[in-house]
C-alpha cells in the first residue's frame, strides 16, 4: 500500500513539473523532436521567446525532418509557430503563424472513425499537408501564459522568398497571394522544370490578374511551361481555379469528390477532383483532373488529367499546385494520352515492346477508346502468367488489343445504353468483346464496370479525352484471370441467382479449387426470372433450399467437370468431328452427368451461339470468361424441364441427370469449315 501511495505521488509531481514546465523544456523533454531542439537552441531570439510567451507550436518530428530537403533553420520553424495556443481539436479553419509577414496555415478536420479517448482522437487533423500525430501538450511560459505543443508528420514548408535579401524586396513578396506567386516565381524557387513563365504570359496578354488576387480560400492549379503547348483561353485559365476551397492533396481523401471550378457558368461547367495514385513502387503520385460536364464550341467535354509536380504551396489566398499540362485541353491523340499519364506507364510500355501495329493504329486511327490498366492494376496479376503471354507475339497482341475498342465510346453512351439486355462492344482482338455495366446512374460519377475474358474491372477515371478518341483508366488488367469459378460467380453481379442456388449442400465448394478444371454454362438472373414466371412452383422449390438433389441434377447439366473449354476450342471440335447431316457437325463430350453430344449448325445468325436442350435453346451472351480453374459461358435460358423438380413421395427427381444434353452452337464462321 506505502510503494503505490509513494507512487502516485510521485506520478503527481512529475504531472506538476511537466505542466509548469515552458514550451522549449516541453520541446527538449520530446526524443521524437531532438532536431527541432537543436535548431531553436541556434538562436537566441527564438529560445527567448519560446520561454516567455504565449506560443502554440506544431512541430515536425525527427523522421520529417530527415527527409526534408529544404532548409531548416528559424525561419522555418516560425512558420510552425502560432501566438494563440489551441487545442488541436479547437483550432479554427486557419492560424496566422510567427513568420515575417504573418503567413497562414490552413486547418483540415476529417472524421477518424476512431473513439475520442483524450478529446480529439476522433478527428484526423491536417496543418497545410502535415497531419497531427500528436497533441494537447500543455505548458506554462515564464510568464505564466499559457502554451500549446502538437506534432506533426511533415515538415510545413512556407512559401518565401529564399536566398534573396528581405530588406531588397516589396514586403508584399513576403506572404504572396497566387498573382504575386506567378509574378515573381524565382523568388520561391519555381524556375527550371517548375517554371511557370509561359502560363504567367497568357495571364498577362488575357489580363486575368483579378483572378489570381481573389480573397478568400481558393485553389490554384498551374501548368509548368513544359506542359504547354497549345492555346489557352479565358474559360481555361477559369478550370485551373477553385474557389471558396482549400485543397491540399492529403486533404482530399475521396478522389470522386469534386468541386467547381470558376468555369462553372449557364454554357461551360467544369469540375475539378484530386487523386492519389500510388506508383508501382508504391510512392504516392496525386492528380488534378477537369471534368467538363457542359462544353460550348470552343471546350469539349470530357476529362483530362494533370500530374501535379509539386503540390501543397501555401499562398495568402490559399494553396497552388503545379501541374505537368493545362487542364480541360484535349490531347493530340489517345497514344499521347498513354504516354504522359505516368500512372498508365506499364501499359504504354506493354505497348511499346509488344504491338508496334497497336502503336501505329493508336497514331492515326480517327476513332479510338482505349481501356487502360492503371500502374496499381498490374499489382493484382499473376506474373507467372503475365511474362508467359508475352513470350508469345500473337498471345500479347490478343490481351492488349482487347483493351481497345475501334470507336469512341464515352460514359455517357454507355448510359443511354444500359438498358440494354447484354450491352457489349467488340474489341480489335478478334472475336473478343467487352461487357458493361452502370452501377450508378450518377451522371455526374457513374460507376461503370468492363469485363474482357472474364476479368471486371471499374473505370475509375472515365472520358479523358483525345481528338481522336478518349481513354477510361481501368483498374484491372483485362484478360488474365486471377478468381476462380466459384470467385467468378460470387462476384459477378447478374450470375447471383446461380452461385446463391449453387450453395445449397456445398455443391459450388469444388469450384473452389484451383487444382481442378471446369466448363460452366451459367443462367442469367434474367434467365431464373423467366423460370419463375413460367415454372412458379418448381422456382420456389428450387431456391427454398430443401430440394438440393434436384438443384445438383440441373447443374451439373450445365457443366463439364476436369476440362476447360473455351468458345474457340468447342467449335474446334466441331470441325474435328463426323458431318452427321447437311450443314451440322457432331461430337461427343464427357458432361459430369452423362454423354453429351455438341453440335455445330451453320445459320443465318451471324456470330451467335446456343446450347440446346430438350428444345431449351439458350444464347450464349457473354463467352469465355476465363478464369484461373476453368471457363464460364453466361447463357440467357436455364436448361430444365417442370418435371426436373417434381417430387414423388420419396423425392426422388422424374428427370434423371443422365439426360442428353445437346449443345448446339450456331455462327456463319463453321461455313468456311464445311468447305474443308
Amino acid at each position: 500500500m506505502t510503494r503505490k501511495l509513494l507512487l502516485a505521488v510521485g506520478l503527481l509531481l512529475y504531472a506538476s513539473l511537466v505542466e509548469s514546465a515552458d514550451l522549449l523544456e516541453l520541446i527538449a523533454s520530446k526524443p521524437a523532436l531532438s532536431q527541432v531542439k537543436k535548431i531553436i537552441e541556434a538562436d537566441d531570439v527564438l529560445t527567448s521567446l519560446l520561454k516567455s510567451k504565449s506560443y502554440m507550436a506544431f512541430l515536425p518530428n525527427d523522421k520529417a525532418l530527415n527527409t526534408y530537403q529544404g532548409v531548416k533553420d528559424s525561419i522555418l520553424i516560425s512558420y510552425h509557430l502560432s501566438n494563440l495556443p489551441y487545442l488541436v481539436q479547437d483550432m479554427p479553419d486557419e492560424l496566422n503563424t510567427d513568420l515575417a509577414g504573418n503567413p497562414r496555415v490552413y486547418i483540415s478536420k476529417l472524421p477518424s472513425g476512431r473513439p475520442s479517448t483524450t478529446g480529439w482522437e476522433h478527428l484526423h487533423v491536417y496543418i497545410n499537408d502535415a497531419k497531427v500525430i500528436d497533441a494537447n501538450h500543455e505548458a506554462i511560459s515564464s510568464r505564466g501564459m499559457k502554451q500549446m505543443l502538437h506534432i506533426v508528420d511533415r515538415v510545413i514548408t512556407p512559401t518565401v522568398p529564399r536566398g534573396i535579401d528581405f530588406s531588397q524586396i516589396d514586403s508584399i513578396y513576403l506572404n504572396p497571394d497566387a498573382q504575386k506567386l506567378i509574378e515573381k516565381p524565382r523568388y520561391y524557387g519555381l524556375e527550371g522544370s517548375l517554371s511557370i513563365s509561359e502560363f504567367e504570359g497568357r495571364v498577362n496578354a488575357l489580363n486575368l490578374h483579378d483572378v489570381y488576387n481573389i480573397s478568400g480560400k481558393n485553389t490554384f492549379f498551374i501548368p509548368v511551361d513544359a506542359g504547354i503547348n497549345t492555346i489557352i483561353d479565358k474559360q481555361v485559365i477559369h478550370g485551373h481555379v477553385v474557389p471558396g476551397k482549400v485543397l491540399f492533396t492529403r486533404t482530399v481523401q475521396d478522389s470522386k469528390e469534386e468541386f467547381e471550378s470558376l468555369a462553372f457558368t449557364d454554357n461551360l461547367k467544369v469540375f475539378i477532383s484530386m487523386e492519389n495514385v500510388s506508383s508501382f513502387n508504391n510512392e504516392d503520385q496525386y492528380y488534378a483532373k477537369s471534368k467538363t460536364i457542359a462544353s460550348d464550341v470552343a471546350h469539349m467535354k470530357g476529362t483530362a488529367l494533370a500530374r501535379i509536380v509539386k503540390g501543397n504551396i501555401p499562398i495568402k489566398n490559399g494553396v497552388a499546385h503545379l501541374i505537368d499540362r493545362p487542364l480541360m485541353l484535349v490531347a493530340t491523340n489517345v497514344l499521347a494520352i498513354l504516354q504522359k499519364t505516368a500512372q498508365l506507364s506499364m501499359f504504354y510500355d506493354l505497348i511499346r515492346n509488344h504491338d508496334s501495329g497497336l502503336i501505329n493504329v493508336m497514331t492515326v486511327a480517327k476513332s479510338l477508346t482505349i481501356f487502360a490498366p492503371s500502374n496499381e492494376a498490374f499489382k493484382k496479376v499473376n506474373n507467372r502468367q503475365l511474362e508467359q503471354i508475352q513470350l508469345n507475339t500473337e498471345n500479347i497482341s490478343r490481351l492488349l488489343r482487347l483493351h481497345v475498342v475501334e470507336r469512341i465510346l464515352t460514359t455517357d453512351e454507355l448510359m443511354d445504353r444500359n438498358r440494354e439486355p447484354n450491352l457489349q462492344v467488340p474489341t480489335l482482338s478478334k472475336g473478343q468483346s467487352l461487357y458493361f455495366a452502370i452501377n450508378s446512374m450518377d451522371p455526374k460519377s457513374p460507376v461503370v464496370t468492363v469485363e474482357g475474358a472474364g476479368v471486371t474491372g471499374t473505370l475509375t477515371t472515365a472520358n479523358v479525352i483525345a481528338r481522336n478518341g478518349a481513354v477510361h483508366i481501368v483498374d484491372r488488367l483485362l484478360g488474365i484471370p486471377s478468381q476462380t469459378v466459384y470467385e467468378k460467380l460470387a462476384t459477378d453481379p447478374i450470375l447471383s441467382a446461380t452461385f446463391n442456388l449453387s450453395q445449397q449442400e456445398g455443391w459450388n465448394e469444388k469450384l473452389k479449387n484451383r487444382d481442378e478444371q471446369f466448363t460452366l454454362f451459367v443462367p442469367t438472373n434474367d434467365a431464373w426470372a423467366e423460370i419463375r414466371r413460367t415454372m412458379p412452383s418448381a422456382y420456389k422449390k428450387l431456391f427454398m433450399g430443401s430440394f438440393a438433389y434436384h438443384v445438383r441434377n440441373i447443374l451439373e447439366r450445365h457443366m463439364i467437370a476436369n476440362s476447360v473449354f473455351t468458345l474457340e476450342e468447342l467449335l474446334s471440335l466441331t470441325t474435328n468431328a463426323t458431318v452427321s447431316g447437311k450443314n451440322i457437325l457432331q461430337g461427343r463430350l464427357n458432361m459430369t452427368r452423362g454423354k453429351v453430344y455438341f453440335q455445330a449448325r451453320v445459320t443465318q445468325s451471324f456470330g451467335e451461339y446456343y446450347t440446346d436442350w430438350n428444345g431449351v435453346r439458350a444464347k450464349v451472351i457473354r463467352p469465355d470468361l476465363k478464369c484461373v480453374n476453368g471457363v464460364v459461358h453466361v447463357i440467357d435460358k436455364v436448361m430444365m424441364m417442370n418435371r426436373d423438380v417434381t417430387v414423388s413421395g420419396s423425392a426422388v427427381p422424374a428427370a434423371s441427370g443422365l439426360a442428353s444434353l445437346v449443345a448446339t452452337f450456331f455462327t456463319v464462321a463453321f461455313a468456311r469449315a464445311l468447305h474443308h
